[in-house]
């Protein structure tokens, strides 16, 4: 596996990353979106660019199929990157702390004790995970798929909450380890903030707002907060730790100031060497927990594009079963847990124009295999680094970073 370098992303300013909605005059805050992996390829490559990292000396290429034969063109665009993940830190960087999306096998419950009618509602973290239906019932999935079902039955009703979780607590629940819901909305992150700014071009002549000219847009604020318990002696008191994004690549690139998003907003882009590693145990270790349980799960942390949907190329549509990319060995599909598809996108700088909308499978999704064969340390490791999207260049992109972990199959 290829030894990548982590680079900081800290925000000078609030950064636009739309969604794809057609512009109105009005923003909101579903007018904002996070970074896709595409933007963070975009600023690692202009950036090799522009610190001559690689040679491009042309400006832009017209048509498609000049791009193909380009080979400067080819050669940026097959820097690799893995990223952006959202990542909290201080001034210092001592410890720059990453943050994923809260993984689709985990729920949020608010359940009431029926022996004691008097206690108020908690909000409980309840496992889902693949289990079969009664006898007597059916559902609509795919065949061979089984339905995803909470590992506890109780009654009440989803609610929101923490929807960016840290690092340590994702392995934690990777490990089948119970959280509480109190400790992680307070180590997490609900949402993130976001600035919306009231443009407006002024008639010199009148100095009035022109007619038609007034709009709005929303961005993501990142700098620092203050905290919920107000003011002390009269003065703002503001979190010692701040947002930012975390991009790992390769390339070998120097502190610079780059600008990442739309409007040209500015960020400090520097290498960080406290960023933790994504597996504590051994490759030996997860290696005999994933044959003894005769399966793996993978969570996505950045958005994955397949060709068949929710369903990777290599998986054959009415067995379920495949080899796994560039390792051979062969799995089943047992289930799948997908919030919704997510809409990807963006602005072509090479052929100058808007990229086609495609769906990929969100971040924070679930997939369950089960080992037909058993894997070696060999190909463990190449399943610890490989990026999942099918296409060539959505690799490059870094769509479809995942984490494995055990699962005792069905």
């Amino acid at each position: 596996m290829s030894v990548n370098t982590n680079y900081l992303i800290e925000p000078l300013a609030p950064l636009v990353f739309r969604s794809g909605k057609p512009f109105g005059s009005q923003s909101s805050a579903n007018d904002v979106i996070f970074p896709l992996p595409s933007a963070a390829a975009g600023l690692v490559r202009a950036t090799s660019i522009s610190q001559k990292q690689v040679a491009m000396n042309e400006h832009q290429v017209k048509g498609s199929d000049q791009v193909l034969q380009d080979d400067s063109y080819k050669k940026v665009l097959s820097i690799r990157t893995r990223g952006p993940y959202l990542a909290r830190f201080d001034t210092e960087k001592e410890q720059v702390e990453l943050l994923v999306p809260k993984p689709a096998d985990a729920l949020y419950f608010e359940a009431k004790d029926s022996a004691k009618d008097n206690t108020p509602a908690q909000v409980k973290l309840i496992r889902l995970a693949p289990e079969p239906l009664d006898a007597d019932c059916g559902s609509d999935l795919p065949n061979g798929l089984l339905p995803v079902q909470m590992s506890e039955k109780i009654k009440g009703k989803p609610k929101p909450g923490v929807a960016y979780w840290t690092m340590e607590h994702l392995k934690r629940w990777q490990a089948g380890n119970n959280i509480d819901f109190e400790e992680l909305q307070k180590a997490g992150v609900t949402s993130l903030p976001i600035e919306i700014r009231t443009h407006v071009a002024i008639d010199s002549k009148t100095q009035a707002a022109k007619t038609g000219q007034l709009f709005q847009t929303a961005s993501l604020d990142l700098g620092y907060s203050k905290l919920e318990e107000g003011e002390s002696n009269q003065k703002h008191v503001w979190q010692n730790k701040r947002l930012g994004f975390v991009v790992q690549t390769q390339q070998s690139l120097t502190e610079d100031t780059v600008t990442f998003g739309g409007e040209r907003r500015l960020s400090k882009f520097s290498p960080v060497s406290t960023v933790a590693e994504f597996y504590d145990d051994s490759l030996e270790s997860l290696l005999n927990q994933i044959n003894t349980s005769k399966g793996f799960r993978l969570t996505f942390i950045t958005p994955c594009v397949f060709s068949q949907g929710y369903l990777p190329s290599w998986i054959d549509e009415d067995s379920k079963e495949g080899k796994l990319p560039d390792i051979g060995a062969s799995v089943r599909l047992k289930a799948c847990a997908i919030d919704r598809w997510q809409p990807i996108s963006g602005w072509d700088s090479i052929v100058w124009k808007p990229k086609a909308m495609r769906k990929a499978v969100s971040s924070g999704s679930v997939y369950w295999f089960e080992l037909i064969e058993d894997l070696n340390l060999e190909q463990l490791q190449q399943l610890t680094g490989l990026i999942w999207s099918d296409d060539k260049q959505d690799k490059n992109d870094g769509f479809g970073v995942a984490l494995i972990a055990p699962w005792a199959s069905i």
